[in-house]
């Protein structure tokens, strides 16, 4: 009888001791935050590299994959090709990688680099004709607009651009300690890049082996019914990731030429550099291509304002050309996120881990949001309810 009531008053008292050490240990965390996250933050950064070749190797999968199913699907079964075909598709990909590299480097990167000298040499030129085309236009409006403190913008635009420019290049080459630091810096991040840049073909080549293994870790560990959801999870993460960087990544490259192609063609100023902000931005949708319109813009019209006017036309003729024909076949309507979920998961994100937030926000926003949508069918289901515009019924 004695053991009983022990027996008996454990089980009362254990629920609330759980509650009880829950409480300490969050309040705990809480009063000890920012030491906790600067020290979780230290120790994945040793593994840096790792994370490096796990998105390098995510990426360079994608053609990879393309690859590596067209060459099976047209060579012969048991031929040397078909055996090693996972090697020949790592080296055709990674072809592949250094022609694009070799593109960038050769044709692209120096007439960018051109058109930076060219801008930043006319610096100060470049703030006084958009201040004399803006004036312009508001007088062709007939709007009587002052600039308050127009002493100090004069000052600032007569400022020696080009002077400045060199004493600014000579402080940081005769700085020691600045070359220095900027030499370990570059070791130090051309080190990590090229060791996850090894380590994402290591990972590419044995891809099936480390799924294996990272499915039978869950297996050990967690219930049947968690292992089902969250492979069930990672296979959606996967397909929606996979489609969206994908597409993204061939829709830059496609902007990027189309544009600079049609500027040459139509004489807008600044087209390599306006082209390849354009192909950077549009990895950020809706908000990137919208802040390269403003930007290239803004540099033309230090040029001729007329010219920025139709650049801006030209721009919105062209997004929506690309809007209606391109993208849809490029990504596809894999992401199936609502355009308003997407600007804002851009904004959420975007100031909660700056870029790659943004970059992220919208495949993640929607991942997230075919989860709940899948456990909100469950739950109507579950209550056996039929939804509909018109109301609610209910099965008996």
């Amino acid at each position: 009888m004695k053991r009983w009531r022990n027996s008996n008053t454990i089980q009362i008292i254990k629920p609330w001791a759980v509650l009880a050490t829950y409480i300490i240990v969050l309040f705990l965390f809480l009063l000890n935050f920012n030491g906790i996250k600067n020290s979780v933050f230290s120790f994945l950064s040793l593994f840096k590299a790792l994370f490096y070749a796990i998105a390098i190797a995510y990426i360079l999968n994608i053609p990879m994959s393309k690859i590596e199913r067209l060459i099976l699907k047209k060579s012969k079964e048991k031929s040397f090709v078909t055996k090693h075909v996972r090697g020949i598709s790592i080296l055709l990909t990674l072809c592949l990688a250094l022609i694009v590299i070799v593109l960038m480097v050769n044709i692209v990167v120096p007439q960018l680099v051109d058109s930076l000298v060219q801008l930043f040499g006319n610096l100060g030129n470049f703030f006084k004709e958009i201040i004399t085309n803006i004036d312009s236009i508001f007088q062709y409006l007939h709007i009587d607009f002052k600039l308050e403190n127009l002493d100090s913008i004069t000052q600032f635009l007569n400022m020696d651009w080009n002077e400045l420019f060199k004493h600014t290049m000579n402080f940081l080459g005769t700085s020691a300690g600045g070359i220095m630091d900027n030499v370990m810096n570059f070791t130090s991040a051309f080190a990590i890049g090229f060791t996850a840049f090894m380590f994402s073909f290591y990972l590419l080549g044995s891809k099936e082996k480390f799924i294996r293994q990272l499915r039978s870790v869950f297996v050990a560990f967690c219930p049947r019914k968690a292992c089902e959801f969250l492979f069930d999870c990672g296979h959606r993460a996967n397909t929606i990731f996979t489609s969206f960087v994908g597409g993204q990544l061939v829709e830059a490259c496609i902007l990027g030429t189309l544009y600079y192609i049609t500027m040459r063609l139509f004489g807008f100023p600044f087209p390599e550099l306006i082209a390849a902000l354009i192909a950077i931005c549009s990895i950020v949708p809706v908000l990137g291509p919208m802040f390269a319109m403003a930007v290239g813009a803004v540099m033309i019209l230090s040029v001729d304002p007329l010219q920025s006017l139709w650049f801006i036309l030209y721009y919105q003729i062209l997004s929506q050309i690309e809007d209606n024909f391109i993208y849809p076949r490029v990504v596809g309507n894999s992401v199936g996120l609502p355009g308003l979920w997407v600007l804002l998961s851009i904004f959420v994100f975007g100031d909660l881990f700056g870029l790659i937030g943004m970059i992220c926000a919208v495949p993640t926003t929607a991942f997230l949001y075919t989860l709940f949508a899948k456990f909100v069918h469950y739950l109507v289901k579950k209550r056996k309810a039929n939804v509909s515009v018109e109301g609610v019924t209910y099965e008996e």
